[in-house]
Order: C-alpha cells, then sequence, then structure tokens
C-alpha cells in the first residue's frame, strides 16, 4: 500500500466536514474541545474514513467563524490522542489503515437539515406543526367503514383515497382519473420512485440550481447527475434550461416552481406554458414538485406544468403533509396511467405499499383539503409576518426575495459575506438554520439563508431573536466564494 501523502489521499471538503460536523460547539468547554471531540465521533462512526485528509486549517477556520488558532490546537489534541497523523508539509489525515469502499454515494446534500441540539432552537426545517383540526381527526378516526380496505396490499394505493385525490386534481382544473394516481410514503418517496424508474447512473437530470436537496440526493443516490438550471428572481429561466436540455439531453427534468423551495418564487404562467412545451417537444418527463403550489397567501390557483399539453410527460408529486401534517407521510405522483402502472413493481419494491392508517386519515384530509389549507394558511401568515418583521427591524442590512406564501422567507447576506460560517456562528447562539448550501448541487459558499417559519410561534419568536443577537456579533470578514 503506497504511503500516505497530501498527494493520495482523498480529500475531504471543507463544507462537507461543516455539514457532518452539525451543531458541534453549543456545549461547554472551549471551542477547541468541543471541536476536536466532534471529528473524533465522526471518525468513530465511520463518517471520516481513514486515509481522508481534513481541510486547511486557515480555510475551515473561515467555515467554522473560529480564529485559526482553534483548529490547530483541535488538530494537535485530535493528533496527541491518535486519531490523526499531522504530516508536515502534507496537512492532516485520519489515521488508520484505509479501506476501499467504492465511490461516497452515502454523502447526502441535505444530511444537515436533519441535525438536532436540545438547547437550540431549530429553524432548519420547513416543516409545520400539526393543525388542531387534524389532531382530532386522528382521535375520532373510525376504522370501520374501511375494513376491507385494511388488510389489502396494493403498491398503488386504496381506489377510494386516489378517486379523491383525482377529484382533488379535476377541481384545481387538471382533470384526473384514479388510474393515474399512485399513493405515496409522502412526496419524497414520490420524487424517489420517478427518479430510479427515469434516470440511470451516469445519465443526466436537470433541476433549479437551489432545490429541495432531497431531489438531489435521490438523482445521485442512484448513481445519475444532478445539472442545476439558473433560477432568476421569478424563478425558472427558460432560456437557460433549453439550452441546458441541448447540451445534456436530459432522461428527467424535476422541478418545484410554485413556492419554490428554497427561494419561494412563482414561476410565471407563460413560463409553465414554456417548460410544458419543451417536456412534450424534447419529449422528457418532467416532475412537477406541488407539495407547497396551495400555500399562497392570495389564495390563487397557481397552473401545474401539466395542465399544458406536455404530451403525457408530464409528473406531479403531491402531498398533504405541508397543509396537514407531516407526521401522516402521505403524499402521491400523478401521471399519465401507463406511467403509474410502470411505478407500481417500483412501489411494492420500495415498502409493498403505504400503511393504512395513513391511507384512512389521509382520505379524511383529502375530502377536507380546502377548508385545512385555509386554516393552515391562517396559520402560517401571523409567523411569516414576524419573520419579515425582524429582517426589516434587527436585520435590516439582509435582503430578501418576495413573500407570497410558502413555508419560509429565502435571504441574502451582505455581498461576500459567508452564510457557512454564519451558520456556524449563530448554533454558538443556540439557534440552528440552514445556509444556501444544503439545497444545491455544487460544493461552493453562498449568502443565502433560508428561515421557515413553520416552528410555533413563541419558539420562531425566540429563534428570531438568537439569530439577530448572533447577527450583530459576527465577524464578517470575507471568505473565499467556493470552499474546497
Amino acid at each position: 500500500m503506497a504511503p500516505i501523502s497530501s498527494s493520495n489521499a482523498p480529500k475531504v471538503g471543507t463544507n462537507r466536514l461543516v455539514q457532518l460536523l452539525g451543531p458541534w460547539s453549543t456545549h461547554d468547554g472551549p471551542l477547541y474541545q468541543q471541536l476536536a471531540a466532534e471529528i473524533t465521533t465522526l471518525i468513530a462512526s465511520g463518517s471520516l474514513r481513514a486515509g481522508e485528509q481534513l481541510p486547511p486549517e486557515r480555510t475551515l477556520a473561515s467555515a467554522l467563524s473560529v480564529s485559526r488558532g482553534t483548529i490547530v490546537r483541535a488538530f494537535d489534541q485530535l493528533a496527541s490522542d491518535g486519531a490523526v497523523e499531522r504530516l508536515r508539509g502534507s496537512g492532516t489525515i485520519v489515521a488508520g489503515r484505509p479501506v476501499t469502499t467504492g465511490t461516497r454515494s452515502d454523502d447526502f446534500i441535505g444530511e444537515r437539515l436533519w441535525a438536532t441540539e436540545g438547547a437550540a432552537v431549530d429553524l432548519l426545517k420547513a416543516i409545520p406543526i400539526m393543525l388542531p383540526e387534524v389532531a382530532d381527526l386522528v382521535s375520532s378516526i373510525d376504522l370501520t367503514p374501511h375494513a376491507a380496505d385494511l388488510d389489502g396490499a396494493e403498491p398503488l394505493g386504496w381506489w377510494r383515497l386516489r378517486e379523491s385525490i383525482a377529484a382533488l386534481h379535476t377541481r384545481q382544473g387538471l382533470p384526473t382519473s384514479p388510474h393515474q394516481v399512485l399513493v405515496t410514503s409522502g412526496a419524497q418517496q414520490a420524487i424517489s420512485l420517478v427518479a430510479g424508474a427515469m434516470a440511470h447512473p451516469g445519465e443526466v437530470v436537470l433541476g433549479e440550481e437551489d432545490t429541495w436537496p432531497g431531489l438531489i440526493d435521490a438523482v445521485q443516490h442512484i448513481g445519475a447527475r444532478f445539472e442545476p438550471v439558473q433560477l432568476d428572481r421569478d424563478g425558472l429561466v427558460v432560456d437557460d434550461l433549453e439550452a441546458k436540455i441541448d447540451r445534456f439531453r436530459p432522461s428527467l427534468m424535476a422541478f418545484n416552481p410554485q413556492h419554490q423551495n428554497p427561494t419561494g418564487s412563482r414561476l410565471p404562467p407563460e413560463r409553465v406554458a414554456a417548460v410544458a412545451a419543451l417536456a412534450r417537444r424534447y419529449r422528457i418527463p418532467t416532475l412537477e414538485d406541488r407539495v407547497a403550489a396551495d400555500l399562497g397567501f392570495d389564495r390563487r390557483h397557481l397552473p401545474a406544468i401539466d395542465e399544458h399539453d406536455t404530451g403525457g410527460y408530464g409528473l406531479i408529486a403531491g402531498s398533504i403533509c405541508k397543509v396537514a401534517w407531516p407526521g401522516l407521510r402521505l403524499g402521491w405522483l400523478r401521471a399519465d396511467a401507463q406511467v403509474i402502472n410502470r411505478l407500481r413493481s417500483h412501489k411494492a419494491v420500495a415498502d409493498m405499499f403505504t400503511p393504512a392508517i395513513s391511507q384512512a386519515l389521509g382520505l379524511a384530509v383529502v375530502e377536507r383539503y380546502d377548508e385545512l389549507t385555509g386554516r393552515r394558511l391562517d396559520q402560517l401568515r401571523p409567523a411569516a409576518d414576524l419573520v419579515l418583521a425582524t429582517l426589516r427591524e434587527q436585520l435590516d442590512d439582509w435582503s430578501y426575495a418576495p413573500l407570497r406564501g410558502g413555508l419560509s422567507v429565502w435571504a441574502s447576506l451582505p455581498e461576500h459575506t459567508s452564510a457557512t460560517a454564519f451558520v456556524q456562528h449563530a448554533n454558538r447562539h443556540g439557534v440552528l438554520i440552514a445556509s444556501g448550501r444544503q439545497f444545491g448541487a455544487i460544493d461552493a459558499d453562498c449568502p443565502n439563508i433560508r428561515i421557515p417559519f413553520t416552528a410555533p410561534y413563541p419558539q420562531l419568536a425566540e429563534g428570531l431573536q438568537r439569530l439577530s443577537h448572533a447577527w450583530r456579533t459576527f465577524d464578517r470578514q470575507p471568505v473565499a466564494a467556493t470552499v474546497v
């Protein structure tokens, strides 16, 4: 085996290490000891592997918003403990015999969003709390009328639920048959099923440059390549989309055009029609994530791509989780009936069928969908107003995109400020927040912060106060745009 050196050691990217560390600096004790302890845990768990080279001290210090001396002392302690080797001129390398395990397909862009820390206010996840009306449904649900369905094992889902979902789409302007509906365990499963069926290793999937990381991770995990399409203030840039189609000939396109996560943009109707025309012309399956499409504060219906003529290439991932309760894990895929039949086997392999209890509750929710959507918007509006007031009054040097609905605000720090570093600094002030790094396939720093307004109001208010205090004490030294 060749001796380990900086030239042949696999390198851990700085943003990758920051992502793995999560909220590492919220405990007691000197920062260097907390950092060394967390890296030790990552090595013991296998998240950092023997033979991998850790990032340069100065670069890591900038990304973690600490002094270089903190990194040096942490690495020295790790070396003293035998966890790493400090090779003169070659950097810091995880100790032990390297193990070959193939590609790092277990690296996930979105894993930082699932970090937890009991002492901190969690503003990482845009997951709304259960509506009181849904709690009443859960406690009063009567399974007797569903006796014939409870022991069924149909991968496509209960027929009555598929009928109800089809009626919802039809009412909203997209005529739909139950044969065009596949019930899933949340919209994420619908996304993963489509990615697994439509894309193969080495093929290209197009999506927005800032998007839901669950899409990027689903694509990359199957060995396909995610290529980003430019966004502007209104959403997807159609000219860039067509250029990327010509260049990459993708096997799948996947977009989140309405109340886009994370930017909050709404794709104008003429662009929606243009995307549909491209799907039809190039015969590319095009998946639209509509989990937040109905959460507009003006209560407008925003047209789906497949409400235009896509030539049968349009697919929709829907869900009741954002409207009613994420704990239900009830979503669906709406597509051409032939596509649905093709995906039936994929669903069966994934989990056989969606749990009966979720389907029973889901049926009750879908039948009251419009009412519950109104209740969710009544709950979200004051919380959104609180975030906007905080941005105007306490974070007035930040900029932010127009807010017309959805679940979060997309804010930008002043020019040349590292969001990666600020997120680390905010962690030490007791608030967990996600930078734009968690929403893109490119391992690069950025100035963006996503601020969800889905937490309970008192928790949100406390988190925003901590965020504002963190900003007032943050050293805004610029860092390189790309952190490697």
